[in-house]
């Protein structure tokens, strides 16, 4: 019998290592709403509302005096806030979301200001100014793109690797993403939204756990728009793939869900997807998709954060958070509360 090396960590130390938790969300919603009726009216739809609405979707948050970056100050330090959290304890700063002098512009001036991705203003970094205005003294900026509706995965799939790997206690993981200015206000038969939102990544912890994700990345459909009807067709059977890779990475089976937490994506879809998934005794947390329909990368934390303050998701319940991103990504993430 041969005897294990003396510093070989057992099976359950290598998965504690892996863990870490969500400490707390915040978010921030513009000061306007619109009602689909009101969205059809304006041109800014594709779908007729009357499909929209038995899809589930009632109003969206509008920005029109509101900045992507204002959104992004506003959701972070409301946590910050909340939490009574020294800023200079956090360790590192993750932002995803409207690039450069994008983030900066009303939705109005948006087309104008974008030309400055051309010009030296392309490196006026929401990010780094995001760390300054916060005062987070001692966090290290890291900007992530191209996730699209994913990005908040990719930020805390970010924040998790860097508190196993490097030990940093506190990441601040920050997306803010305005629909774009002329493409209206529908993406795939779902009503878009406008906001900013910001989750707290901390290395120890007993609530949230993470403990355990799945991503899958199809670069044939990068040109997402051009390829609408094959995107569809590949949304289910990559989501139920995703699922069941995020339910095996945390060790759990499918009856062990107890709660979905969707992106914001029609009703109808996830009564669809809910079936397939197979998960005999999960519940779908969807309160949101009439309220706000879908804000893009926000969607599963605002509503996690939501759920949790209305207790219908209480400690011990097993969450599972699923979205998918043009690019295209489907992404799982498995939390213990």
């Amino acid at each position: 019998m041969t005897a294990a090396a003396p510093n070989a960590l057992p099976i359950v130390g290598l998965a504690a290592l892996r863990t870490a938790s969500i400490a707390a969300i915040g978010y921030a919603l513009p000061a306007e709403t619109r009602s689909v009726r009101e969205l059809a009216a304006a041109g800014t739809l594709d779908s007729e509302p009357d499909l929209l609405e038995r899809f589930g979707f009632g109003r969206v948050c509008v920005a029109v005096e509101e900045t992507p970056y204002q959104l992004a100050h506003d959701a972070a330090s409301a946590l910050l806030r909340e939490q009574r959290l020294d800023a200079s304890s956090v360790d590192a700063l993750v932002y995803g979301g409207a690039p450069g002098a994008v983030a900066f512009a009303r939705p109005a001036e948006a087309s104008d200001r974008a030309g400055g991705l051309c010009d030296a203003r392309r490196f006026e970094y929401p990010a780094t100014r995001l760390q300054y205005d916060l005062g987070l003294t001692n966090a290290t900026v890291i900007g992530l793109d191209q996730f699209a509706c994913t990005t908040l995965f990719g930020a805390i799939r970010v924040a998790r690797a860097l508190c196993v790997a490097e030990g940093l206690e506190r990441v601040l993981c920050v997306s803010s993403e305005f629909y774009p200015a002329k493409a209206g206000r529908e993406a795939i038969t779902n009503c878009t939204s406008d906001a900013a939102c910001a989750v707290l990544v901390e290395r120890t912890g007993v609530r949230n756990r993470i403990v355990g994700s799945a991503t899958i990345t199809k670069g044939y459909y990068w040109e997402a728009e051009a390829m609408r009807d094959e995107v569809v067709a590949s949304y289910f059977p990559t989501a139920v793939h995703v699922i069941r890779r995020a339910i095996a990475d945390a060790g759990w089976t499918p009856a062990d869900v107890d709660w979905i937490v969707p992106h914001n994506v029609s009703a109808t879809s996830w009564d669809i997807l809910s079936r397939l998934a197979a998960l005999p005794n999960a519940r779908l947390w969807g309160d949101n998709i009439a309220r706000i329909g879908h804000t893009l990368a926000g969607d599963n934390f605002i509503n996690l954060r939501d759920a949790l303050d209305s207790r219908a998701i209480a400690p011990g319940d097993r969450v599972l958070l699923f979205a998918y991103g043009y690019g295209a990504h489907w992404t799982g993430l498995a939390i213990e509360v």
